[in-house]
């Protein structure tokens, strides 16, 4: 597999979306390209691992995943999230599974190999008579932590920026959006029953970037939430659409006049994360999309509410069975068809105000991608 990724483009992908055109299809369907993917793009970015609350007290740990990188955090005696591989440092067995809390050690359930919430290799059974044998070599390895809002992000890259420089606003703009912030509590985590989506991970960003598809793609959404006030703008390596207007009388779900949350909002982090909130309630919906191969992806979700409360049945009705079978079919499509020798690279639509229902965001997360593999392009890498 070639360390830098030389595509030709028959067009250019312009810094100009009003000039420019898409990522070639070979972006989409290409093997080789989803793994200088896994390397320049997921095992170089911040993504969502947990909530703190899962993780609150000295001890608590919980396991998660980069594609197949095995991670988890713990919180240490000094009140420090911290990030680890899940990896013993003897023979590689996984440490920990799921969520817990240690008591004393972090003890590998193969050998007994024994580390402390500081990583630091404590005791190795019967290592006493191995000539050299020092433990500070097998100290497990770290990967970073960084906190934004309550949500525990990790980087397996320690060179790689701070989220907090890389999204400048994004705290302040949820905190002034999300008063609440603080009150959310994990309510449920579920993906679906591991089903996938049959269409790579970039076909479902680009849609979930625009909605220049929703008048036609999501009738119903626009019901609710009214296009011609809809905004959607760039932030570093994040995006915000927001519906300002919404229609209580709708056909999607039953929205009360003093809901808590009068609006949608759509926050998008770099590469795969989402921050959901719908008209009503308030609640707050992380999506994690979570690339299966180049060609599908899983989902996983976590709702949190700010009073504890079950979701509605008629909204979560509509939201996993209107408008994401809506979404699947569209994304589906839209990967068969970009293995056609029929097309190649499309056109962006953007009109003069950068609107909502434009699709700069998607050209601009084309650059980012198009960037983040080509590490001998004529610009250097530009953030969203």
């Amino acid at each position: 597999m070639a360390e830098v990724l030389q595509v030709e483009f028959a067009r250019p992908l312009d810094a100009d979306p009003r000039r420019s055109y898409t990522l070639p299809s070979r972006y989409y369907t290409d093997p080789e390209i989803f793994e200088l993917e896994r390397e320049k793009i997921f095992y170089r970015s911040w993504m969502y691992l947990c909530h703190v609350s899962e993780v609150a007290r000295p001890g608590d740990y919980l396991a998660g995943s980069i594609l197949d990188q095995d991670v988890f955090v713990v919180r240490d005696r000094s009140d420090q999230l911290r990030g680890y591989y899940n990896v013993c440092q003897h023979r590689a067995h996984r440490l920990v599974e799921g969520s817990g809390t240690f008591r004393a050690a972090i003890t590998c359930p193969y050998h007994a190999w024994a580390y402390g919430l500081d990583g630091q290799l404590r005791t190795a059974r019967n290592s006493d008579g191995v000539e050299g044998f020092d433990k500070s070599q097998f100290s497990l390895r770290p990967v970073r932590v960084e906190v934004m809002c309550n949500l525990v992000f990790v980087n397996l890259d320690n060179e790689a920026a701070s989220l907090a420089s890389q999204a400048p606003n994004l705290e302040a703009d949820i905190c002034r959006e999300l008063p609440y912030w603080k009150d959310l509590t994990l309510t449920e985590s579920y993906d679906f029953g591991g089903r996938a989506m049959d269409a790579g991970w970039k076909v479902v960003i680009d849609n979930y970037l625009e909605c220049y598809h929703c008048e036609v793609a999501h009738p119903q959404f626009c019901d609710i939430i009214s296009m011609p006030a809809y905004e959607n703008t760039i932030d570093g390596i994040t995006a915000r659409q927001k519906g300002w207007d919404v229609c209580h009388d709708n056909s999607a779900y039953h929205l009360a006049r003093d809901a808590r949350m009068p609006h949608s909002l759509f926050w998008y982090v770099w590469p795969t994360t989402t921050i959901n909130v719908m008209p009503g309630d308030g609640d707050l919906l992380i999506t994690s999309a979570v690339p299966v191969n180049h060609l599908a992806t899983r989902f996983t979700n976590y709702r949190f509410s700010p009073d504890g409360t079950p979701d509605r049945k008629d909204r979560r009705n509509y939201l996993e069975n209107v408008l994401g079978t809506e979404d699947m079919l569209r994304c589906e499509s839209v990967q068969r068809g970009l293995f056609s020798r029929g097309y190649d690279q499309g056109r962006f639509i953007v009109d003069s105000e950068d609107s909502g229902v434009g699709e700069h965001v998607v050209h601009h997360f084309h650059r980012m991608v198009r960037d983040a593999l080509d590490d001998q392009g004529s610009e250097p890498n530009r953030s969203l």
